[in-house]
Parts: structure tokens; sequence; C-alpha cells
């Protein structure tokens, strides 16, 4: 059966992941304070974004979908012993991200970390998840759809999802999911949102995200984007 996936494999010495700095896979796993480190920030949003958390999140009832599924859950949230974890919103109403970095024993284990989560990607054709407060929640679904990344890291897994309802006329959303490995680790960011916004593609965040995890490994401290004149130095 068809997987609506894409696989991107970096060949070394490729020029658009030299600008990003890649580490040699031999580098040393990042302890708790370098993943935080290497997580996005507000600063690397767009205007208008803020830090979202999950009480925020459970009182709204919306936000990037949680899937009921066992195997399509894993691919939004980190079953890593070691991993830092972040949530961003826009609006009340959306789009939402989340982002994790994740720390392995090795390149081996990340590497296997990845391709079993490629594996649960091509299995989850779709899923449901719980939308809504009290009596009012209801379970709605979400089908995959083929999602085209372009290279990042050494290997990335990406795949998107349409919500659908039943029965009901909804506005067009989907939830965007984007993993990548560098080293001994991986990175993953997920956004939900209305399909017809093209300025909140999960593409740039993504790329951010690599950028940032690259840029601790090399032992380079991330600093706020410079149309951010409010921010501060990590």
């Amino acid at each position: 059966m068809h997987r609506h996936l894409w696989r991107t494999a970096v060949a070394t010495g490729m020029a658009g992941l030299l600008a990003l700095g890649v580490p040699s896979a031999a580098a040393e796993p990042l302890d708790e304070r370098g993943l935080r480190q290497a997580l996005l920030e507000v600063t690397d949003f767009p205007p208008g974004w803020a830090t979202d958390s999950d009480k925020t999140a459970e009182r709204r009832g919306i936000g990037v979908p949680s899937p009921v599924e066992d195997h399509c859950r894993e691919l939004f949230e980190s079953a890593s012993g070691l991993a830092a974890r972040a949530q961003f919103a826009r609006s009340s109403s959306g789009p939402f991200v989340t982002t994790s970095t994740e720390a392995h024993a090795g390149p081996e284990q990340a590497r296997e970390v990845l391709e079993d989560l490629r594996e649960a990607a091509g299995e989850c054709e779709s899923f449901r998840a719980r939308e809504g407060t009290g009596r009012h929640a209801v379970m709605v679904g979400y089908e995959a759809e083929e999602l085209e990344m372009k290279g990042l890291g050494d290997d990335s897994v990406a795949v998107r999802f349409h919500r659908v309802l039943e029965g009901e006329a909804t506005t067009p959303v989907v939830a965007d999911v984007v993993i990548s490995r560098v080293g001994s680790h991986t990175v993953r960011v997920a956004q939900a949102g209305r399909e017809d916004v093209e300025s909140e593609r999960v593409e740039p965040l993504a790329v951010r995200a690599v950028e940032r995890l690259q840029q601790v490994l090399d032992g380079i401290v991330p600093t706020p984007a410079p149309d951010q004149p409010d921010s501060v130095d990590l």
C-alpha cells in the first residue's frame, strides 16, 4: 500500500547544508541545557506569535492534535528519555506549534529512532483526536496526505494530515509534522492551523529548528533575530 511520505537524505558537501554547518556525527550528545538552547524560541517566529503551554491548550480545547492511536501519537510526541519541548501559538484559534529536541546514545541509535518514526508514519494513514472541552468535546479525524520537504539534517521524515469531521462543514485544517536527524539527535516541529494560510507554512520553522540544533552542536549559542529588538541573548 502506498504511503504518502517523503524521505530526504543529504549528501556530504551539499551546498545548502554546508551553509547550516552540519556537525560531525561523532559529536557528543547534548545535555538537557544544550537541548533547551537548541529549541525554537518566539524570536524564531514571525511577529505575532507567543509561547503556549499544555494547560492553556487544555483550557481552550484545541492545539496541535494528540492522536488516540499510539503509533500516530509518537509522531507528535517525543518518547525519548532526554528531550526538551516548547509550544507556541499565534492566537487562541491557531495556528499552533510544538517542537522538541531529543538526544540519543549515538548516531546509529538516532538513525534507528528516525526509521521507527518513518515506519509509524507509513502506518498512520489516519488518526482520531479529541477537540473541544467538557460536554462540547468531539472526536475529529485526520487523514494523511503527502508533504514534500527539502532535505533537512542527515535525514528527515515529513507528513501532513487533513482534519475531517463527518457530516459537518468545517474550516480546512492541516497538521504537519517534520522530524529530522542531526548526528545523535532528532528535532521535530509539528504545526496545526488553517490550510489556506500560506504564510504559516511549517517548512521555514523546520529549517530553523535544524539550524539552531546544528549551531548548538557547533558550540554556537543561537542569538535572537535582528527584527526582535526587545529580545535578549540566551
